[in-house]
C-alpha cells in the first residue's frame, strides 16, 4: 500500500460524489439567509452570525463527508482485504488521517469563500485572519471528530450507529453539557475540567471561530492522544 495513492484515490471518489457538493451548498444557505436577512430585511445580525450558520451544517456535513473516507471499507468489507498486516494497517490509518484533513481543508477553504463573497455581497470589512481561522478550524475539527469515530470504529463497526452518535455528539451534545453545567448540578471542578474538552466547546466555538490559544493546544493534545491510540489499537486488532 502507497499512502499518496490512498490518498489520491480517497479524494477522487470523494470529489466524484455529489454529496460533498449537496453538503457544501447546504452550509453556504444557512449562511447566505443571514447575509440576506442583514442587506435587505435589516436583519440584527453580523458576519459572526454568518460563520455560524454555515458551522449549523458545515460543521456535521464535514465530519459526515470525512467518516465515508472508512466507512465505506467497513460497509462493503474491503476492509478485510486491506487490513491484512500491521504495516498495511499503520499506512492505512495514515492515508485516512491525511483524507480526514483534506476534506476540513475543503470546508475551511469554502468557508472563507463565504466570508469574502458575503463580504463583498454586504461591503464588509472583516478581520483578515476571519479567513486564515476559518480554514485552520475546519481542518482540526473534522480531523478531530473523525479520527474519534475511527478509533471507536477499530472496535464497533456498525456504521449507521457511527454516523448517529457523531450528528448528535456535534450537534447536541454540547448544548445538553452546557444546560447541566448551567443548572449547577455538577461540582465546580468538574465543569471546569469539562470546559477544557474540545467536544464540548469546539462544536460552539467554530461558529464565531473566538478560540484561545488554550483551546487550540487541547485540541491539538487530543488529536495526538486520539491518534496514537489508533495507532496502537489497529496493529493489535484482528480483521
Amino acid at each position: 500500500m502507497i499512502i499518496s495513492r490512498v490518498v489520491l484515490f480517497d479524494m477522487k471518489r470523494i470529489f466524484s460524489n455529489w454529496f460533498l457538493y449537496f453538503s457544501l451548498i447546504l452550509s453556504f444557505v444557512p449562511a447566505f439567509g443571514i447575509a440576506y436577512s442583514i442587506k435587505n430585511l435589516g436583519g440584527p445580525f453580523t458576519l459572526a452570525h454568518v460563520t455560524s450558520f454555515y458551522a449549523l451544517f458545515g460543521t456535521i456535513l464535514s465530519v459526515v463527508v470525512a467518516m465515508r473516507l472508512y466507512t465505506a471499507d467497513l460497509s462493503n468489507e474491503t476492509i478485510t482485504l486491506v487490513m491484512n498486516d500491521k504495516v498495511t494497517r499503520v499506512k492505512y490509518l495514515i492515508s485516512k488521517f491525511l483524507g480526514f484533513s483534506l476534506v476540513g481543508l475543503v470546508f475551511g477553504l469554502f468557508c472563507a469563500g463565504t466570508v469574502f463573497f458575503i463580504k463583498e455581497y454586504l461591503s464588509l470589512s472583516p478581520d483578515g485572519m476571519l479567513y486564515v481561522k476559518t480554514i485552520v478550524n475546519y481542518v482540526l475539527f473534522t480531523t478531530l471528530y473523525t479520527i474519534l469515530f475511527f478509533f471507536a470504529s477499530i472496535y464497533y463497526r456498525s456504521v449507521a450507529a457511527l454516523f448517529v452518535i457523531a450528528v448528535l455528539s456535534i450537534s447536541f451534545l454540547p448544548n445538553l453539557i452546557s444546560t447541566i453545567m448551567d443548572s449547577g448540578s455538577l461540582p465546580a471542578s468538574v465543569s471546569a475540567a469539562i470546559e477544557y474538552l474540545p467536544f464540548y466547546y469546539f462544536p460552539i466555538l467554530i461558529g464565531s471561530h473566538n478560540l484561545a490559544g488554550i483551546e487550540y493546544l487541547m485540541v491539538a493534545a487530543f488529536l495526538i492522544v486520539l491518534f496514537a491510540g489508533s495507532l496502537f489499537s489497529i496493529r493489535r486488532q484482528d480483521y
